[in-house]
């Protein structure tokens, strides 16, 4: 059963474009050809004539599979350059939320807030995915690169894969504190050096900022933990009991960050 028909036609029929002069068939621009006609046979093909060309231009280098565009249609929207960015920004806005709050309220932060802050921001984010993948709303795809035929390969992201993402981005989070601290102490110093102000009356330990970065990761890993054993939890309690943990390093850091002042 024939699948397409082309029909006869007239190749001198056809309109051309011959440059500085109106639009012509080709017979008005070659008088010499003006009596000739030459026309195409009609061209069928069957199921399988059709079907073995479309192989035959699928292996072609290059070509459009339809298939493919069609089954990219429904995955692009759900693909995900780097998921562990998005929970970043997330993360980050609803820090900044709180921050305001906190301005707005007493006008200063203490390390206690600065803890609370990124824990509580890490929790909404922890339960709001856990959550998604209960309700079966979580769908999205990954990047996996591109093949050495130029098609994009990708899979979908597993509920693991999304907490580790998620873990991926509390850590730079928690880092966070790290650099927080370490500029209270540029800035001490200066006060110190410049403004005549007193120093610490205790020695800041080595590597504080790796210390109270670790501590953040710590509970947020035990949070996580917790909650899947269908325990209760609270991060930012977590957080502070690790802190406290060692009275002399809690006390430095609170007098390193007693003076914190929020950005105007």
């Amino acid at each position: 059963m024939p699948i397409q028909s082309i029909e006869k036609w007239n190749l001198w029929e056809q309109p051309g474009t011959v440059k500085n002069e109106e639009r012509k068939s080709i017979k008005d621009v070659i008088p010499e050809l003006k009596d000739r006609k030459i026309s195409t046979d009609s061209v069928t093909f069957s199921r399988e004539g059709m079907a073995a060309l479309r192989s035959q231009v699928q292996s072609m280098p290059g070509h459009i599979d339809v298939e493919e565009i069609m089954r990219m249609r429904e995955i692009l929207p759900k693909l995900c350059m780097n998921p562990s960015d998005d929970f970043l920004w997330a993360m980050r806005d609803d820090m900044q939320s709180s921050l305001n709050a906190i301005k707005q309220s007493k006008g200063n932060y203490t390390l206690d807030d600065l803890i609370s802050i990124r824990m509580e921001a890490y929790v909404r984010q922890y339960d709001a995915l856990q959550q998604s993948y209960e309700g079966g709303l979580r769908d999205i795809y990954v990047s996996d690169g591109i093949d050495e035929n130029g098609k994009l390969q990708y899979h979908k992201v597993t509920q693991e894969e999304d907490t580790a993402y998620l873990n991926q981005a509390f850590d730079s989070i928690a880092d966070s504190l790290k650099f927080s601290a370490e500029s209270q102490e540029i800035k001490r110093q200066i006060d110190e050096a410049f403004g005549g102000k007193g120093g610490l009356p205790v020695a800041l330990p080595e590597g504080y900022g790796e210390r109270l970065a670790d501590i953040l990761k710590k509970a947020s890993l035990e949070y996580a933990d917790r909650k899947e054993q269908g325990q209760y939890a609270d991060a930012s309690g977590l957080a502070l009991k690790y802190l406290n943990e060692d009275a002399e390093f809690a006390d430095a850091m609170r007098m390193l960050f007693s003076n914190v002042m929020p950005m105007p």
